[in-house]
Order: structure tokens, then C-alpha cells, then sequence
């Protein structure tokens, strides 16, 4: 019998009441029927619960599990070992879908038997009444169907986990999850580019389907307390590439220069006083790449030489040289290795 559920819709639900009810009426109205909404309430302590029983109680597609506080990552797993759909999207609480997202990623999904597909989205300031369409598919999609390792920008664009459908199946065969920290941030990181390095090709829809929040006070790109989860989600790369040997040939190189940047940026962020201390972190994580001889020429074709052998040759000296840069400036650094991985900046 035909599975009556296509798309199985994760949504990760803490202490987001203000923005709840109009990200839930975004998705219950959506043209795309065939879809089956599992909230998972990670321990919230304002109203969210209530909110999602009230929905559920006017929409039977609405599926409710409520668990105590374990964070992002598994709320988001368990959601999807639940599933039942053939499809998995994940969709932010704070975020507003378009009415056709679902019917137009299904269809291309269909179309072009891609297990993932994914749209551009806006950046949305509803504070300002305000949208700016991202240049995800200005950097990266010269055509709508991409192969991935011919189109290594993908690596470097926003994660947008949410702006997508995954095939289940696929993600199951490639035991591709998020990692599980509790309380950590980043989470979309290590899925992010599991899903890309497992792929042969992915479908990207130039046209924006999704309203990215950037005005929630609570977002974890806004939380500079979480000095070392950037750490956590390039280790959980790491082991995924070492798994799958023939990814890692192809892949580690882009792997590196996306940790390298993301550990800069995240010295950017952090608290003054933590700062030495991620910096030795920095040193001993690339010291094992280094000495493992994985750092390649195509590697400083991105980084720039003379401060990666600054960090291996005296951490000391490489904190000294950018424990005052800030993040304006990051950004500055970042324009000139022609790689922005800023969170909502592209």
C-alpha cells in the first residue's frame, strides 16, 4: 500500500512561544498535503507545549512528543527516527514557510530522483519589516543540479538545514545523524556536510521558499558562551571521513579549510578569557592534521601559509597576532580567503 506520508516535518520546539502560532500556520497551510508534523517539545518552560497541543488538537497530521531538555541534536534524531514519511524536512519554530516549499521540493525531488533537494531562502529582520534574498545560489549554483565534488562552494554556504527535504533512506544508509551534545550549538555543521559528501548530486531551487528569522534574541548564533561546540561538530566530520575513506580522499582538503575558518571565526566570538585556552585548542587540533601530513598545497590556496605555520610554529605568537581582532573584521579576513561562512551572511 502506498505510504500516505511523503514528508515527515522535524520541528525542534524550546521556549519559542513568541514565534511559535505563525511558523505553525505557515506549515499547516502549505499546498502540499501529504505531510506529517512531528513536534518534539525539548523540555520547554514557557507555553510552546500548550501552543502545540492546541494545534494538534485542529490538525490530526500534528504529532506531539514532549521529553525532557537533551538538546538540538536529538530532538531533531528522534524526530527522525519516528518518521514515517519518505521524505524528512526540518523546520525552525521561529521560522515562516512559504505556502509551496513542500510541493515544489517534492516535485523536484521526483523529478530528478536526488535524495536531497534544497531552496534559497530570505533573511528575515521582522522586527524592520525587512528581507534580503541569501546569495547561497549566486556563490554556488550555476545550475540546478550540482554535483558535489565538482562544486566544493557548497561546502562553504550556509548550512540551511532547513531549507531542504532528505530522503530518509539515504540517511539511514549513510548513518548520517546530528550529533548529540547537550546544550551545544552548531549542530547543523557535521550534518550539514555528512549530507553533502554523501551525495553524487543535489538539486538547488534558486527561488527563496523560506523566511530565515534573524531577529530572535535566543538564536545560537547570537550565544557567545559556547566556546568549544565548533570543536565538537568538526570532530564528529572527522570521524565520518575517516569512516568512508574514499569521501575522505575527495573531500578532507575542503573539510580542513572549513575548520580552519570556523575555528577563526569562533575566536572571534568567544569571551576574552577563553580565549588562550581555544587558541591551544586550535594548535593541537591542526597539529595532528599537520603531522599526519593531510595538509595539503590546495589547503593554502584558501588559508593563508604564513598564519597557518604562525599557529603551528608558536600558538603563543598566533594568539597575540588575532586575540584583538573582532568580528567586523573577521569578515574583512574572511572577503579576502574568498570564504563567508557567517552564519546568516550569505
Amino acid at each position: 500500500m502506498d505510504n500516505p506520508v511523503k514528508i515527515s516535518v522535524i520541528i525542534p520546539v524550546y521556549n519559542t512561544e513568541k514565534y511559535l502560532r505563525k511558523s505553525l500556520d505557515s506549515l499547516i497551510s502549505q499546498t502540499f498535503k501529504a505531510l506529517e508534523i512531528i513536534c518534539v517539545n525539548d523540555g520547554s518552560t514557557d507555553s510552546s507545549l500548550e501552543i502545540l497541543k492546541e494545534y494538534a488538537a485542529k490538525d490530526e497530521r500534528i504529532k506531539i512528543i514532549d521529553k525532557p531538555n537533551s538538546g538540538y541534536g536529538a530532538s531533531v534524531n528522534l524526530g527522525i527516527e519516528k518518521a514515517a514519511g519518505e521524505y524528512i524536512a526540518i523546520f525552525e519554530p521561529d521560522d515562516i514557510l512559504d505556502k509551496h516549499i513542500y510541493e515544489i521540493l517534492y516535485k523536484k525531488a521526483q523529478e530528478t530522483g536526488c535524495p536531497v533537494v534544497k531552496c534559497n531562502f530570505y533573511n528575515m529582520w521582522e522586527d524592520k519589516n525587512l528581507c534580503k534574498k541569501s546569495k547561497l545560489f549566486s556563490r554556488c549554483a550555476k545550475k540546478e543540479i550540482s554535483k558535489t565534488s565538482d562544486n566544493l562552494k557548497l561546502f562553504t554556504s550556509h548550512a540551511s538545514v532547513w531549507a531542504g527535504i532528505y530522503k530518509k533512506s539515504f540517511l539511514t544508509e549513510n548513518n548520517i545523524k546530528f550529533l548529540e551534545t547537550p546544550g551545544a550549538s552548531f549542530q547543523d555543521m557535521s550534518f550539514t556536510f555528512k549530507v553533502l559528501s554523501s551525495l553524487d548530486k543535489i538539486v538547488l531551487v534558486d527561488k527563496p521558499l523560506i523566511y530565515y528569522r534573524q531577529d530572535n534574541a535566543a538564536s545560537s548564533v547570537k550565544n557567545p558562551d559556547k566556546v568549544y561546540c565548533v570543536c565538537d561538530e568538526y570532530e564528529e566530520i572527522t570521524k565520518f571521513l575517516d569512516a568512508y575513506p574514499q569521501r575522505k580522499n575527495i573531500f578532507n582538503t575542503q573539510k580542513l579549510i572549513n575548520q580552519y575558518n570556523a575555528y577563526m571565526w569562533n575566536l572571534t566570538r568567544i569571551d576574552t578569557a577563553f580565549k588562550k585556552d581555544f587558541v591551544n585548542k586550535f594548535f593541537n587540533d591542526f597539529k595532528i592534521f599537520y603531522d599526519k601530513k593531510e595538509i595539503s598545497e590546495k589547503f593554502f590556496q584558501s588559508i593563508p601559509r604564513e598564519d597557518f605555520m604562525l599557529l603551528m610554529n608558536s600558538p603563543d605568537k598566533f594568539y597575540e597576532k588575532f586575540k584583538n581582532i573582532t568580528a567586523k573584521k573577521q569578515i574583512h579576513f574572511f572577503d579576502r580567503i574568498k570564504l563567508l561562512i557567517m552564519k546568516g551572511k550569505i
